[in-house]
């Protein structure tokens, strides 16, 4: 089976029918139904004749005749750097519970985001299941010799013509056919069927036999329940997490042989904004996250507000004054004019300066790169509102692939607007 491994927003892969390290037209009509059949934005998928970019998107698609990797930009280019990076993003922000020893143990350089991410969970559900299979009560109703729990009279009265000395009885019963447990079960059969690594495949099927009792499900609503969690099964609730990441977007192609496929996939702009709010966190108390105090506009007959305002950070001062970052994931470069920061983006900034009335400072923070020309520190752009020279708009961009050092960064760019 053909994989690909391509470079979010950067790099393209080919669509030919004559070329080895190309898309065939048949797999690309599969990408783009599955596309369409999962409603991913097809503005950051462009499928065109001759070849497919993605944009924001990262992460994998399995499809029923090749594979594609879709990792981010990293200085190195090398595709084991870019996993490590998104890997450690991923664990930061809270979409993955990754151990410090299971870092370590990762093959970055042969293994793929789904096998790293099958990989893991296996051996995290294998370690539980092997210290007892979660069993809960499940209500059941059944017409038994004796009675169990309490008398069903509704169907008894029901069945009442019948001749049968036969009770319909309502009981609970102590039992591992569960939905957490079918969820863990429909993941490890899928890692079963889509893995190319030994081992991987191997944890798998010895954790199955654990959940022999449990159904097969094929029911897609149990996959959108919510499961609380509690001290009971706490313990499996980091193995949830990671199953609902290998099961997600999956949906059925319609081919011949009834293929199917599925994908793992983050938005770069929702990653990238998530991890520098945990930095923010780790600096400082004062940050509100996605802050919605403020409306653009107030309809005047009916005094509702209109356009909510929601900036990334909203950072407080010992002032009292403020200031706001706002993430983008998008390209900016020192040989373009105002570094390509987009019309709209500025539109947006000026809102949160002119709303936010204790705000004297908004920073517009991008993703590092090759193109940016860094200046001790100093911002890419500056401007301030005309008439208001105290309310400034800056632009910085800011090292994703190193913690310690983005954290220098962001500290650098704080200090200098708070007081």
């Amino acid at each position: 089976m053909k994989h690909f491994s391509v470079t979010e927003c950067y790099g393209l892969i080919p669509i030919s029918d004559y070329e080895s390290d190309a898309l065939s037209t048949l797999q690309a009509d599969e990408l783009s139904s599955y596309i369409s059949m999962n409603r991913l934005d097809q503005d950051l998928i462009r499928v065109t004749r001759k070849s497919v970019t993605f944009i924001n998107y990262v992460g994998f698609i399995q499809l029923s005749s090749c594979s594609i990797e879709i990792l981010p930009k990293v200085s190195s280019n090398e595709p084991s750097q870019s996993r490590r990076v998104l890997l450690h993003m991923l664990e930061r922000t809270g979409y993955l519970d990754i151990h410090e020893s299971q870092i370590g143990q990762i093959e970055y350089e042969k293994m793929n985001l789904f096998e790293i991410l099958a990989s893991l969970f296996t051996e995290k559900v294998l370690r539980e299941l092997t210290r007892g299979v979660l069993r809960t009560y499940i209500t059941q109703q059944d017409e038994l010799n004796t009675v169990r729990g309490r008398i069903d009279t509704t169907s008894q009265m029901k069945r009442a013509h019948i001749k049968s000395t036969a009770v319909s009885c309502i009981y609970d019963e102590f039992h591992p056919d569960h939905i957490l447990n079918r969820i863990l079960k429909a993941t490890l059969r899928k890692i079963m069927m889509q893995s190319n690594q030994l081992n991987t495949r191997k944890r798998a099927g010895h954790a199955m036999m654990y959940l022999d009792e449990v159904t097969d499900s094929i029911d897609q609503r149990i996959f959108r329940s919510t499961i609380y969690f509690d001290r009971n099964n706490r313990r499996y609730e980091a193995s949830h997490r990671l199953a609902m990441l290998l099961l997600s977007q999956s949906a059925p192609i319609p081919r011949k042989g009834n293929k199917s496929a599925s994908s793992v996939l983050f938005k770069m702009n929702d990653l990238f904004e998530s991890y520098i709010a945990h930095l923010a966190r780790k600096l400082i108390s004062h940050a509100v996250i996605k802050d919605r105090s403020y409306k653009l506009l107030i309809k005047e007959n009916t005094d509702r507000g209109v356009f909510q305002l929601e900036p990334d950070l909203l950072i407080s001062g010992i002032d009292g004054l403020s200031m706001i970052i706002d993430t983008k994931w998008k390209v900016v470069d020192s040989s373009h004019s105002r570094h390509g920061v987009k019309r709209e983006d500025f539109y947006q900034m000026y809102a949160y300066l002119t709303r936010y009335e204790h705000v004297e400072s908004v920073i517009l923070l991008y993703p590092d790169h090759n193109g940016i020309e860094r200046n001790n520190g100093l911002p890419l752009e500056s401007w301030y509102v005309e008439g208001r020279p105290d309310k400034r708009l800056l632009v910085y961009a800011i090292n994703y692939e190193d913690e310690s050092l983005a954290l220098l960064e962001l500290k650098s760019i704080m200090k200098g607007y708070l007081a």
